[in-house]
């Protein structure tokens, strides 16, 4: 007979910007249980956006722990700790893998200004120079945002309101790569993670590399930036001392991994070819892999790589999506609340009250930008609002 295989379980982490998700999953899929710690978010009225990178690590040793505490597996079996994070921040390290500051997450548009000037030529279309759009499309696929949310406007940022902190640098990282840092000591990035930085030429899709012509227009220096991996591959294993804090043994390994938008398309089963997948988290998306390369600048759409090697795919995103319930959760309907940040059922409540409300909200309308849009135009100064008040709309309209 043939001898039963022995099933192997991975630690799957979710690093959203509310909250550290991890999770117990076997290599088929199937998660046994998960645990979850919030993070802060800083906002500051200069459009700036940032969280702690320690407030992340604690959050993630306390939320790892609580579930290996369940004993839920055996903890021979378990073999690997693959990390999906927010995607479009920069945390600035030194050569010992410390940062030097706050993460500046992807809310954060304080590089606008550095943006504007990279982007802008003689003869412009849509704020962006002509030759510069023929340069950044044919090699990185896309074109810097506007609104200096990406990683490379935070960058300039840095480097020009923060000199210190550009020179102590030793390398810029996403927050996936930062976490991987802490767990393995290398500093490292996957062909998706490092994408919105655009100094990359993807042109084959297997072997992604950046592109010298790109770092020198953008004027930072190239050492700075960590070297690229595949999401599938292994980065390394977990240090000792971080093996010893977590409660898992000193050879489980690290992957690469991905950023939370290709990660969850993957775990949406939208893999193939124009399938799409519709997400709402802190922000929402709709997402789908395409066989090609294309660009749509009008609309903010381009083909990327996917963290399944060898493949594009294709998204838009919206700003604020959950963050607009979680307002409402905590300014408005529940804000004398104190239980209502450790009760995950509360939104539960919205679905009573909205049992009642009439479809259309008695004409009551809703702009969700709360910290301003990306698609389909690019604004980081607009603002929500309810619109149509009428004498007929109710509160729970």
């Amino acid at each position: 007979m043939t001898p039963e295989r022995v099933k192997k379980y991975i630690i799957a982490v979710d690093h959203g910007t509310s909250a550290m998700k991890v999770a117990l999953a076997d290599t088929c899929g199937e998660i046994l249980a998960f645990e979850y710690e919030d993070t802060p978010l800083y906002l500051y009225p200069d459009g700036g956006a940032e969280q702690d990178p320690d407030e992340w690590w604690t959050a993630f040793v306390k939320a790892t722990r609580r579930l290996l505490t369940k004993q839920l597996v055996p903890k021979e079996d378990l073999v690997a700790i693959c990390v999906s994070s927010q995607w479009s921040g920069t945390v600035a390290v030194d050569s010992d893998g410390k940062h030097l500051m706050n993460a500046i997450i992807w809310m954060d548009s304080r590089g606008e200004s550095y943006i504007r000037e990279k982007n802008e030529g003689i003869i412009n279309i849509s704020g962006y120079g002509i030759l510069n759009i023929a340069r950044w499309l044919r090699s990185s696929g896309g074109l810097p945002a506007k609104s200096g949310k990406d990683p490379i406007a935070h960058i300039l940022y840095i480097k020009n309101e923060r000199p210190h902190v550009y020179e102590s640098t030793y390398k810029f990282l996403e927050p996936k790569d930062y976490l991987n840092l802490r767990l393995t000591g290398k500093f490292a990035a996957s062909f998706d993670s490092i994408m919105l930085h655009w100094v990359t030429d993807i042109r084959d899709i297997n072997n992604v590399h950046y592109n010298k012509s790109l770092i020198r227009k953008m004027g930072i220096d190239e050492e700075k930036l960590p070297r690229l991996l595949r999401a599938v591959d292994i980065l390394g294993i977990v240090k000792e001392e971080v093996a010893h804090e977590l409660g898992v043994n000193t050879d489980t390994k690290v992957v690469v991994g991905s950023p939370d938008l290709q990660s969850a398309v993957i775990g949406s089963g939208a893999v193939q070819d124009f399938e799409g997948h519709i997400y709402v988290g802190t922000s929402s998306w709709i997402i789908c892999h395409v066989p090609f390369k294309k660009t749509d600048i009008t609309h903010n759409m381009a083909a990327l790589p996917s963290s399944i090697p060898g493949r594009y795919f294709v998204a838009n995103e919206q700003e604020t999506a959950g963050a607009c319930l979680k307002f409402l959760r905590d300014n408005v309907l529940f804000c004398d609340d104190p239980n209502r940040f450790n009760n995950p059922e509360v939104y539960q409540e919205f679905d009573k009250i909205v049992e009642n409300v009439p479809p259309g909200s008695n004409g009551l309308i809703f702009t969700p930008w709360l910290f301003g849009e990306r698609t389909p135009i690019e604004n980081h100064t607009i603002r929500g609002g309810l619109h149509n008040i009428s004498l007929p709309v109710k509160r729970d309209d």
